[in-house]
């Protein structure tokens, strides 16, 4: 999908370049609702496709109404991109009176935002510095992987750091098995195979999570979606996180532990990118 011409930021609600929603949206009073982030470079959405089938699946999950491809296109035309960027879609359920019960049929709300992209430092690319947070995920297996608009397990487990050293805090589950960074989905390699978290009781099955396991699967390189416990996250000999925007950074450093360099990781790095 390819645009033209230019803006810093904009925010349409329905279509309509606005900037605010009625307080009585259920996405401001619930978190009921979805969202993406999509990143807008070489002037073409990325993984545009992957995007709306994780957007209509988590619809489908929440029984929402989901919005037709064409209007989210239609808005984000009139964001005026030409540069590199970040394109967000929000979707609730709308407006609704008082209570958690709500009706079928109610119109939903679609929020369309372009951003700059984020200056994220350079050195990332050749690895960050992490730690385990103590916010632990929620375990709820329906709304498992979903990207729906509650987000406080993230809000909280993120602002248990300040500064810019740390890039990137690991949360656990209640059973102490790692399950995604704060903003990213985490692999870890051991020998030449690849470990992701199973995502089966709770987290974000993002995008980017699942074009490397594409891409690992496609250069013969085992993947295993299991269980990690904290003590085995920690010995595995590397690790790297994901997410739309960032592509794949390596982890160097949590705590006192230090991962080296790692060819596999290096060779994901250099296919990913090509």
């Amino acid at each position: 999908m390819h645009y033209k011409q230019a803006i810093n930021h904009k925010v349409l609600v329905n279509g309509v370049e606005e900037s605010r929603i009625d307080v009585r949206d259920r996405g401001f009073q619930y978190g009921d609702g979805l969202f993406e982030t999509i990143a807008y470079k070489n002037n073409k959405l990325q993984l545009w496709d992957e995007h709306m089938q994780r957007l209509r699946s988590g619809c489908e999950r929440l029984s929402l109404d989901c919005i037709d491809e064409s209007l989210w296109l239609d808005d984000i035309e009139k964001c005026q991109l030409s540069h590199d960027g970040v394109i967000k879609l929000s979707l609730s359920r709308g407006v609704s009176g008082r209570g958690y019960a709500y009706t079928e049929g109610d119109s939903v709300t679609r929020v369309t935002a372009s951003f700059m992209m984020p200056d994220y430092p350079e050195r990332n690319q050749q690895g960050i510095i992490a730690r385990i947070c103590k916010t632990p995920v929620s375990i709820n297996t329906v709304l498992a992987g979903i990207k729906h608009l509650n987000r406080l397990d993230n809000v909280l487990a993120r602002n248990e750091w300040q500064g810019n050293e740390i890039a990137e805090g690991f949360m656990l589950d209640h059973q102490g098995h790692v399950i995604e960074g704060t903003m990213s989905n985490v692999f870890c390699i051991m020998g030449d195979e690849l470990y992701t978290p199973s995502l089966a009781l709770c987290g974000v099955a993002g995008v980017m999570r699942q074009q490397v396991i594409e891409l690992a699967t496609k250069l013969k390189i085992p993947v295993n979606i299991v269980d990690i416990s904290e003590q085995n996250f920690l010995q595995m000999d590397a690790l790297f996180i994901t997410n739309s925007l960032i592509g794949i950074w390596p982890v160097k450093k949590i705590g006192n532990i230090e991962f080296r360099k790692n060819e596999l990781l290096e060779k994901l790095q250099y296919e990913f990118s090509d």
